[in-house]
């Protein structure tokens, strides 16, 4: 039992896993953020397109090797299926070169890994029915290693264990049935091969969890701010992004706010910048924490925040803001509670085209807010929503 502990942890730190969540983020992508899985996504969309296009050139170009050395009425037969073959792979990589979506790319992969498997069997099943020796059958054999060759190649794309399995138990099951002994004098080679498969497999799983761990790491190094928690301005453009381009090709409403704390110059003037520090991040704190789920908030700047707010229409987006205003963003140093100027612009109310066009439109609001005594929000029309029970002279 000992030694199972034993290489249990030392799986896991190897893998970079010192914790319940991150283990469980290799076991399936339901708590990856959505950076993280746009960012699998083009990796694995790329990968698939390089691959495929190596195949699709390889693959017909084989055929050559194929003629001088096997029968003609064989070539002839392999020449067909490798055509067929290369058309595949070539429309696998065309597909591929689409937006990186994560269904698509795990549609893609599955297909180009189905490519190869489909030509062995057909390709073994024909070159039974010829009597082969010599170079001939070394030719041959080479076909043989062609679902070793595809199984490796999971090694470059960063898989979850369930979606490592989904891809590797049909490929195992090939391997299988091809391998499987029609007489006792080859059970060795069988079990030899299968032996061999599965070994593979576990290097190319190992590889693969290692590859989604070290993404997973980086992203929440780059994707996070260190002293608040949440989203950088980088992450955050990624989402508005994203955000905005499904908000107008679903015709969905779409807010965003953006809050500049009021005041917060001279906290840092006359308790320090350590004060400072903790105004931002109990504020954050408690945006997040009032905020619905499926928003993302943002440290833009220095004290500025944004937050998207995705199919929000305006009157949404200020129950956003009321509910804010209720809970607080904290106490300042002094015990005066920290207030925020705010801007709230919405896609289908303001007409918008862009989300830089957003932000500019939100962020002059903001400043409207700020002008006309902040401690509160300027929404679509102009009307301003008060920061309830605290001057507005603060």
């Amino acid at each position: 039992m000992n030694y199972l502990v034993k290489m249990y942890v030392t799986l896991s730190e190897s893998l970079g896993i010192y914790t319940v969540d991150q283990l469980y983020e290799l076991f399936t992508n339901r708590h990856h953020s959505m950076p993280i899985t746009r960012h699998r996504s083009a990796i694995m969309q790329s990968r698939v397109f390089f691959f495929c296009v190596v195949f699709a050139v390889i693959v017909p170009t084989w055929s050559v090797i194929d003629l001088l050395f096997l029968p003609n009425g064989l070539w002839g037969e392999l020449l067909f299926i490798r055509l067929l073959s290369a058309a595949a792979f070539a429309l696998i990589a065309w597909q591929a070169r689409r937006e990186p979506d994560l269904k698509r790319a795990r549609l893609l992969l599955a297909g180009m890994l189905a490519v190869t498997p489909l030509f062995y069997l057909v390709s073994d099943h024909w070159i039974h029915a010829y009597e082969l020796n010599g170079t001939e059958l070394v030719v041959a054999e080479l076909y043989a290693l062609l679902p070793f060759v595809m199984v490796a190649g999971l090694t470059l794309f960063p898989l979850t264990l369930v979606e490592f399995l989904v891809y590797a138990i049909p490929m195992l099951l090939v391997a299988v049935l091809t391998a499987y002994p029609e007489s006792n004098g080859e059970i060795p080679q069988a079990v030899s091969t299968i032996w061999l498969f599965v070994l593979i497999l576990g290097v190319a799983l190992f590889a693969s969890l290692s590859q989604l761990r070290y993404m997973l790491s980086q992203a929440s190094h780059a994707s996070y701010d260190v002293l608040t928690g949440v989203l950088t301005r980088r992450a955050g453009i990624e989402m508005l992004d994203l955000q905005f381009r499904l908000a107008m090709m679903t015709e969905r409403p779409l807010s965003i706010l953006y809050f500049d704390l009021d005041n917060f110059k001279a906290i840092n003037d006359t308790f320090g910048h350590e004060a400072g520090d903790g105004v931002l991040k109990s504020s954050a704190e408690k945006m997040c924490k009032a905020v619905r789920k499926g928003d993302s908030v943002i440290r833009w700047g220095g004290e500025e925040f944004i937050v998207i707010l995705p199919t929000a229409d305006p009157n949404e987006a200020n129950d956003v803001v009321a509910r804010i205003m209720n809970v607080g963003l904290g106490l300042r140093p002094d015990g005066d509670p920290v207030t925020a100027s705010i801007g709230l612009a919405e896609i289908q109310a303001d007409t918008i085209k862009d989300w830089k066009t957003m932000v500019e439109l939100a962020d002059h609001r903001m400043y409207t807010a700020k002008t006309n005594g902040r401690a509160r929000s300027i929404g679509v029309g102009g009307e301003p929503l008060l920061w309830a029970g605290v001057s507005q002279s603060q």
